[in-house]
């Protein structure tokens, strides 16, 4: 199954830089291996794939490409002297897959090693093609026992959880920040809106305050005519209960009635 999911790391690695760039060759740049762990003397199987334009398949013909172990902090540059350090474990075999397609593969036996990483780099001898665009390399663990490398995976599962869980707690504190923004604008929003509420009752009061004052303005015009309205009527009714109604009882004291209005 790792083998696999390397596969496809290399198919997607080399899918990816299949658009030709410019003069340069186009390829992989990750040796997969059937293992993570190996003991000195077990034999490790490595592939990759690699893109190269039709003209820049010259390239290949500049074999034999070798596969070099190399301690941490060591590293093959083109065109210069190939480390000490390094040691040249296997050959490289170049297989045409499609056109412009190949696959490379590498089997060596592992050194006796002491327990680490180590990279696999490959080159030709002297270095001066170490990749196809970029620099072909991958990534052995030698352990001394089968319990040590069982341990060693068990430690880096472990490492990528607490990778996990500090990317999770970073973004716990972006969106806890974005959060307390958002609150402190909602506070802010509440404290205008307070603001305005408290403006509005201090009119509400001001109003009630005033509008005692002008209604008994109102009140005092409105008895004035009501009293005035009062008061004629008063009158005229007075007017009408003091007028006396005569009547004559002579046909002289008639004429004498209708004789005083006129003289009047």
């Amino acid at each position: 199954m790792r083998a696999l999911r390397w596969f496809v790391v290399s198919a997607v690695i080399g899918a990816v830089l299949a658009v030709p760039a410019g003069a340069s060759a186009n390829g992989g740049a990750y040796i997969s291996f059937d293992k993570t762990h190996y003991l000195p003397g077990e034999t490790a199987r490595g592939e990759t794939y690699v893109y190269v334009p039709e003209r820049k398949q010259g390239l290949l013909e500049r074999g034999p490409f070798y596969a070099y172990v190399l301690p941490r902090g060591t590293s093959i540059r083109e065109g210069r002297a190939i480390p000490e350090s390094a040691i040249r474990v296997g050959t490289f075999t170049i297989e045409r897959e499609k056109r412009e397609e190949f696959e490379l593969r590498v089997s060596f036996t592992v050194p006796d090693l002491s327990g680490d990483f180590y990279s696999v780099r490959m080159c030709n001898d002297p270095c001066s093609i170490s990749g196809f665009r970029e620099p072909l390399s991958g990534t052995v663990s030698v352990v001394r026992t089968v319990r040590e490398g069982q341990l060693i995976s068990q430690q880096r599962r472990l490492e990528g959880k607490i990778g996990g869980l500090r990317h999770q707690l970073r973004k716990a504190e972006r969106r806890n920040e974005d959060m307390q923004a958002q609150l402190g604008a909602s506070e802010q929003t509440r404290s205008s809106l307070a603001s305005q509420v408290g403006r509005l009752n201090e009119q509400l009061e001001d109003e009630a305050v005033a509008e005692p004052a002008t209604r008994p303005l109102i009140d005092f015009w409105a008895a004035i005519v009501v009293a005035m309205l009062g008061l004629a009527g008063a009158l005229a009714i007075r007017r009408l209960r003091s007028a006396r109604i005569v009547v004559p009882d002579t046909i002289e004291e008639l004429e004498r009635e209708m004789e005083g209005p006129a003289r009047r």
